[in-house]
């Protein structure tokens, strides 16, 4: 078993950055890149380089020919595409800018011999399972609810992952939230999503301004969730 702490105290990007500084040839296999907001690449584009995220926000998506399916959101300190297996797989997933987002491209072959030589228990690989994980337990979750539900708990995913307190009970959104991105995250058409939504700011729940998104009580709005839950049993 590891302690979650633990293992973020290693592994975080301050420390991975630390790392591969060490090795002098860091910056032939390394480099500062910028991704505009709707810039896309895919994995096959990129299946020589790993890219982590310094500022900025990623939507994943799983794009073939039964469609493009929202899969998850990285941020900063995650690690796109993240060398896990030697062959190249998952050749379907395309990573997209929500905002202006900074990245160091890493050389896949540099990664992996870094991680072989200062990380021999994998903290780095397992907090990377960890992350994704947790992020496809919530895409299964999602699944299971009704149209409803999946508008109000992708919100609620929002706050927790980038939501910013600026009053007890108030808590700012990050700038790619609007209708079309919960309609796409939430899996439901955008007119549907509007309707739920304008239901909530009604009830002054959110606040869905040019200037931003706000959720104006937290406290309802997890009432919200908990009553469609009941609701659906």
């Amino acid at each position: 078993m590891y302690n979650e702490r633990d293992l973020e105290e290693f592994s975080n990007a301050r420390n991975l950055m630390k790392m591969l500084k060490n090795y002098t040839d860091f910056n032939e296999h390394t480099l500062d890149v910028t991704f505009h907001k709707g810039e896309s690449f895919s994995r096959m584009e990129a299946h020589r380089y790993c890219y982590l995220v310094k500022e900025g926000y990623f939507k994943v998506n799983n794009t073939s020919e039964q469609g493009d399916h929202f899969l998850m959101l990285m941020e900063a300190g995650h690690i796109l595409f993240f060398p896990l297996y030697y062959s190249v797989i998952f050749n379907d997933l395309v990573a997209t800018a929500l905002s202006e987002a900074q990245c160091l491209r890493i050389e896949s072959e540099f990664l992996k011999k870094v991680i072989a030589l200062e990380d021999p228990h994998n903290n780095l690989m397992l907090r990377y399972l960890t992350q994704v994980s947790r992020k496809f337990y919530s895409a299964i979750a999602l699944i299971t609810l009704s149209s409803k539900q999946r508008v109000i708990y992708t919100l609620i995913e929002l706050v927790d992952t980038f939501g910013r307190h600026t009053k007890a009970h108030e808590i700012e959104l990050p700038s790619f939230v609007n209708y079309e991105t919960i309609a796409e995250f939430s899996r439901c058409s955008r007119s549907y999503t509007i309707s739920v939504l304008t239901t909530l700011r009604k009830q002054n729940i959110i606040s869905s301004k040019k200037s931003g998104w706000m959720v104006l009580n937290e406290n309802l709005l997890r009432k919200e969730d908990h009553g469609q839950k009941n609701e659906y049993k």
